[in-house]
């Protein structure tokens, strides 16, 4: 009977050795992950509105053809209400497309994406958790000649994405930042840690109006 106990106690104290090694080796991985993460947003924020203040002062009223840089906060904001790092989205203009006009909440758009998040230690150039096609390269990804965008409909994405598709012009190629407020936040999800901003380049390939028969992407 004693040495029965010596085997369960073996058991329970190897078991919660693993347990922590296992817990340790979590933490390790995404090191100071919410402070990071928010002193990236903040700095990414701060130098976009940097860049719009620039050239507001150069170029005056033109100063969005000038600029690269572009700061939105969150559709779901009230008219007047403050915004925060936390409720606002920074954009990096890739490429600027031709479309005259945006898509609306009730509508449904065709995306192409590449989405990761920052550096971690078994992924210093960021683990790449989603993305259009079946290459995991990001030029490949956004590569015209290759493409293959996804349907979603604007309101059934995360609240960043649907502030930048709301803003967007077909052909409009974009690096959106999203802090984990407007994305998956102290939750997280499959892949992505709690408190994670998201980095996603996306490409505007169309948009429908409410009750359009959107057919097959060629």
């Amino acid at each position: 009977m004693k040495q029965l106990l010596y085997i369960l106690f073996a058991i329970v104290t190897l078991g919660g050795f693993y347990a922590c090694s296992e817990s340790t080796d979590a933490e390790e991985e995404f090191p100071n992950w919410q402070a990071n993460n928010e002193a990236y947003m903040k700095d990414t924020l701060a130098y976009a509105n940097k860049q719009i203040a620039q050239a507001k002062s150069q170029w005056g009223d033109a100063w969005e053809e000038h600029c690269d840089w572009r700061v939105y906060r969150s559709y779901c904001n009230p008219e007047g209400s403050k915004s925060t790092w936390e409720d606002s989205i920074a954009v990096r203009i890739m490429e600027r497309g031709t479309g005259s006009g945006c898509p609306m909440y009730t509508d449904s758009v065709r995306v192409t994406y590449f989405g990761r998040i920052l550096p971690s230690t078994s992924y210093p150039e960021g683990y790449v958790f989603d993305h259009t096609g079946l290459s995991n390269k990001l030029s490949e990804v956004m590569d015209t000649r290759y493409e293959a965008p996804s349907l979603f409909k604007t309101s059934n994405v995360i609240e960043g994405w649907t502030t930048a598709l709301m803003q967007m012009h077909i052909g409009d190629y974009w690096r959106v930042f999203i802090p984990a407020n407007m994305a998956y936040g102290t939750a997280g999800t499959s892949g992505i840690p709690s408190y994670s901003t998201l980095i996603f380049d996306m490409r505007l390939k169309a948009y429908y109006r409410a009750g359009t028969i959107t057919g097959t992407w060629y």
